[in-house]
């Protein structure tokens, strides 16, 4: 029975596969509960052409913040890099049930040679001690592989965080640009007016050169502008995992207005405890050099026991065989140092652990009050100053059809309207952005009819 058993065991060892599917799933389970997004690994088979069919056909129309967030998922090549960690811990475990080969031995004794013919004397030897640890083992493989798998949730849910900020940032930059583009295209009239009466000699030398001073700021502004779109085009077109055509990918020109409703402040340190993976994945650290801790300790006194059979021939025709066995004595090496190693990697493995906690409510505190400020900056610009603007704008359009304002003064006037628009525009950025940072500070997307979760901790 005891013989069946052993055999049972190995068969099972031998047949443990080295796939990491099964993790993968879970892993994708995770991630899209948490972030709305599905997630694929392309290893070359059908169904890759399929996704790179769905990610030509978002990128044919506009893309949503959801759409662009969907491509960089499936698309972007660091993050698929980071999926053949699942395949090395997978291939760790199947190693942690492994037992030792045996080994084959041969040896030549003069001495027997007149009862031993020919004198050599074979034998196989295999660790039984081994056998004890794999439990022990795989265990801390196990642990292993959960802290790879939380790990890659939460790159999953950074490069979606980064992709909604990199999409924010490009719509902000292309709406500054457009209104600075309007500025230059007004300074250009206005040039072509002051030149027309500097030659009329209705405008002097003075107040011309002030106009094209003026007019080449508005230039170098538009200049800038051009820029920043282009550096955040490619910025997003990076963690979208694309490059060439597909760089002439289309956003909406304008960012999105304040909801009407906020999503829900409160809870929201015991959600983010709860959900975030960078926190399981250091949880799953500790846990692991615990257990590699205890393995350690449990084998100290006993290194190797080999057990095995040595044959021989001898001279009569008849064969002689005979136990072996051999052991590791623990004078010298008794794990003192691999211990003490050990129970100092797990100590600092612990207070990560709940440094990476007060981490994730400090964050949390932090990007919740920066979304609310920025979200009152905005209401404050779209009550107060911008209408204020326009109505000064307004009342100057009236001066200057009763000729009672120059056209200097009336762009002036424009000018700063604008600037107040590019002002309300960058509070709007910032609050979507910190918006997006407190979903991934939290560790998930947040919705304004999500109640908020019961305090675990």
């Amino acid at each position: 029975m005891h013989r069946f058993t052993l055999f049972a065991a190995l068969a099972l060892v031998g047949c443990a596969s080295t796939s990491p599917k099964d993790a993968y799933r879970d892993v994708a389970q995770k991630a899209e509960q948490q972030s709305g997004h599905r997630v694929m690994w392309d290893q070359g088979g059908d169904d890759d052409a399929k996704v790179k069919e769905a990610i030509l056909k978002l990128l044919a129309s506009e893309l949503s913040v959801d759409a662009a967030v969907q491509i960089a998922l499936l698309n972007n090549p660091s993050l698929i890099a980071t999926y053949e960690d699942l395949s090395i811990a997978q291939a760790d475990v199947v190693q942690a049930g492994l037992l030792r080969n045996p080994v084959f031995t041969a040896s030549y004794t003069a001495s027997e040679r007149d009862s031993i013919s020919p004198p050599l004397i074979f034998g196989l030897t295999q660790d039984f001690l081994d056998l004890m640890l794999i439990p022990a083992r795989k265990k801390v493989a196990k642990a292993q592989r959960e802290q790879v798998k939380f790990r890659l949730v939460a790159e999953i849910l950074d490069l979606a965080g980064r992709t909604r900020n990199a999409f924010i940032a490009l719509q902000a930059a292309q709406q500054a640009a457009a209104m600075r583009q309007e500025i230059v295209d007004a300074g250009d009239a206005a040039i072509d007016l002051a030149t027309r009466q500097h030659e009329a000699g209705n405008l002097s030398e003075f107040d011309l050169a002030n106009e094209q001073s003026n007019f080449a700021q508005f230039q170098v502004g538009l200049a800038q502008s051009q820029l920043a779109v282009s550096q955040a085009r490619a910025e997003l077109a990076k963690l979208l995992g694309l490059w060439g055509p597909a760089m002439k990918f289309r956003v909406p020109a304008r960012m999105a207005e304040l909801p009407a409703q906020e999503i829900a402040l409160e809870h929201l340190e015991s959600s983010a405890i709860e959900h975030r993976a960078d926190l399981a994945a250091a949880i799953e650290q500790h846990r692991t050099l615990v257990y590699a801790v205890n393995l350690a300790k449990t084998s100290r006194w006993f290194g190797v026991l080999n057990l095995g059979v040595e044959v021989a021939r001898l001279n009569n025709g008849h064969i002689a065989v005979g136990p072996s066995a051999s052991i590791e004595l623990p004078i010298f090496d008794q794990r003192q140092a691999t211990i003490a190693r050990l129970e100092a990697m797990e100590r600092a493995a612990a207070s990560i652990q709940r440094a990476v906690a007060i981490d994730i409510r400090a964050d949390v505190n932090a990007v919740r009050a920066r979304m609310v400020a920025s979200r009152r900056m905005v209401e404050f610009y779209a009550a107060t100053i911008l209408p204020t603007r326009r109505n000064l704008t307004r009342l100057a359009q009236v001066q200057y059809d009763g000729m009672l304002l120059g056209v200097y003064q009336l762009l002036q006037i424009k000018q700063q309207e604008v600037t107040a628009m590019s002002q309300y525009l960058e509070a709007l950025r910032d609050y979507w952005i910190a918006r997006s940072d407190l979903e991934r500070a939290v560790g998930g997307r947040l919705s304004i009819s999500t109640p908020p979760l019961q305090n675990h901790q």
